[in-house]
């Protein structure tokens, strides 16, 4: 496979005005809007032979998956319409996934298999009975995959209740471990202890009322068999510590998080002491698998008033240095559908995968990292 950015005729180069640095987006379209996965699911395919992207038709609410063939020499772009999803991340399928390269998504009550052939095959399926007519208002804020692909963590809500939950991938059932008062999700498996997840407590809005309720330890460690609940660090509530948001697991079991003024943070999960890696602000944040190399967008909440920025940063040297210096605002308000930067690495730190509006649309784009730090 050649898989080779500059010779593959589905992209287009773009060169940061300020810095430099190249990126190659998709202007091969299946739909007016194309945007990456959000930060903690990889668009890109651990083996980089498939780029997987949300496809939207504004003003129409609702995301659809579309895909690339890396292959510079063998090119291809489908759309599958039949596979819709929520605000829920869909997660690309793994490197021998018995299924075949695909994507899993999230539609009502159940979790999905969309093959790059074909239409869309149930996995898990939530019990109707448990759900009792209830509106259930989404299954999972992101799917993750346990260390063993034995689950997938499922984060749902039904009105002001939210619960988190197991998916069997063998029997396809599901199993509510706990639910909850009050609003918790993003939640996400470790990627080296199949027995431990991360989930996060979130604000929200009363349905009824419009109240909106705050939080303040965001970040929770849980175990599959019920062990174990308990806050990551009991000292980071808001006002004091580290305001945790916006965490992911680095792919060695290191719990990282992005606080929007300080920076970046890292804990081991035996030890807990917080480290900060890269100084603030910065909003969604990501590393590669060795955690050198870290990436960011600042600020997507700010676009009103100022561009937005990719950042890109080498920890080793403490240098930063922009992919994309000031990303215009979005041709339609932001929450349609959560257009966000959101960058990412890709599974062996080779790119950034993030979304870009400087084009005037919203677009997909891969910057490689050997071209940052040609230019650090």
């Amino acid at each position: 496979m050649e898989n080779n950015l500059s010779e593959h005729p589905y992209f287009v180069r773009w060169t940061d005005p300020e810095t430099g640095v190249p990126s190659y987006i998709l202007a091969e379209r299946v739909a007016p809007h194309q945007q990456s996965f959000y930060f903690t699911n990889r668009s890109l395919s651990a083996d980089s032979r498939y780029l997987w992207f949300y496809a939207a038709f504004p003003p129409g609410p609702q995301k659809t998956l579309g895909v690339l063939s890396m292959d510079s020499q063998a090119p291809f772009v489908r759309h599958y319409p039949a596979a819709q999803f929520d605000d829920a991340s869909p997660m690309v399928a793994l490197v021998g996934d018995p299924r075949g390269p695909g994507c899993y998504l999230t539609m009502k009550n159940k979790v999905f298999f969309q093959p790059l052939e074909g239409e869309p095959q149930v996995v898990c399926t939530l019990d109707e009975t448990w759900i009792n007519g209830r509106t259930l208002g989404h299954l999972a804020t992101h799917l993750t995959l346990s260390a063993d692909r034995r689950y997938f963590l499922l984060d749902g809500k039904i009105g002001n209740h939210w619960w988190v939950g197991l998916g069997d991938t063998q029997t396809g059932e599901v199993e509510v471990l706990k639910e909850f008062g009050r609003n918790y999700n993003h939640a996400q498996f470790s990627p080296v202890n199949p027995g431990l997840f991360s989930i996060a407590q979130d604000w929200w809005i009363d349905g009824i009322s419009g109240e909106r309720f705050p939080f303040d330890l965001r970040i929770w460690l849980m175990s599959i068999n019920g062990n174990l609940f308990e806050p990551l660090r009991g000292g980071d509530y808001f006002g004091h510590g580290t305001q945790a948001c916006h965490e992911w697991w680095a792919d060695d079991g290191t719990m990282c998080w992005t606080d929007y003024e300080q920076g970046v943070f890292e804990a081991t999960v035996e030890d807990r002491t917080a480290v900060k890696v890269w100084q603030g602000p910065l909003c969604h944040s990501h590393c590669d698998p060795t955690r050198r190399y870290y990436c960011a967008d600042e600020s997507p909440y700010k676009w009103a008033k100022q561009p937005c920025k990719v950042l890109f940063y080498d920890r080793t040297i403490g240098k930063e240095i922009a992919i994309a210096s000031g990303l215009p605002q979005p041709p339609y308000p932001r929450n349609a559908y959560h257009i966000d930067p959101h960058p990412q690495f890709s599974a062996d730190g080779q790119y950034v995968i993030y979304t870009t509006t400087v084009f005037g649309k919203v677009d997909v784009a891969l910057t490689r990292v050997e071209d940052v730090l040609a230019r650090m």
